[in-house]
């Protein structure tokens, strides 16, 4: 199977699979679906009448397993398509839906950490997977913030009467 074959097959297989479209880039074939789902299809090396359809995620995402079916080219573009609709999309999807959503929360912290480092004075930001530690201190107050996807955790020592207070009315109008 020749490289425009395989573009025709792949064109013919998309047809078959809702919400997604062919593209080649620089000489490799893809479907591209719905929510990001991008599924490389080439022939598999040495056997040209098959072809390899393979889930793809994001570059900074290693670690995944990766999700792919083999089919055969003479079974045509719906059984090929019905195969990858069937084996390969709900097990990717749900992996790449989760990994969306780690990376959405990480753009939520990392968010957050920018908009608290803008207020805080003389801060230090020390991050791990897991959490970012805002450390700051003004004269002999101190504290840090603990962001979590998920939530906060925030410690203030020698708070003075107007730092208490302002950060007592900033609970009171969040929970109002």
């Amino acid at each position: 199977m020749n490289d425009r074959n395989t573009y025709d097959l792949v064109a013919q297989i998309a047809r078959h699979l809702t919400g997604f479209t062919p593209q080649s880039l620089r000489g490799a074939l893809y479907l591209l679906g719905p929510d990001g789902a991008r599924l490389a299809v080439h022939p598999l090396m040495g056997r040209a009448e098959w072809i390899v359809v393979t889930g793809l995620y994001p570059a900074d995402s290693s670690g995944l397993r990766r999700h792919s079916v083999i089919a055969k080219t003479a079974r045509g573009p719906r059984h090929i398509a019905k195969k990858i609709a069937r084996r390969l999309l709900p097990k990717y999807t749900r992996d790449l839906r989760q990994l969306q959503a780690k990376f959405a929360g990480r753009d939520e912290r990392a968010d957050l950490v920018a908009t608290l480092s803008a207020f805080l004075p003389d801060d230090t930001i020390a991050a791990t997977e897991q959490q970012t530690v805002i450390r700051w201190q003004l004269g002999s107050m101190s504290g840090f913030f603990k962001v979590r996807d998920h939530a906060t955790r925030i410690e203030i020592d020698n708070a003075d009467r107007e730092l208490a207070e302002r950060v007592a009315y900033a609970i009171n109008q969040r929970s109002t």
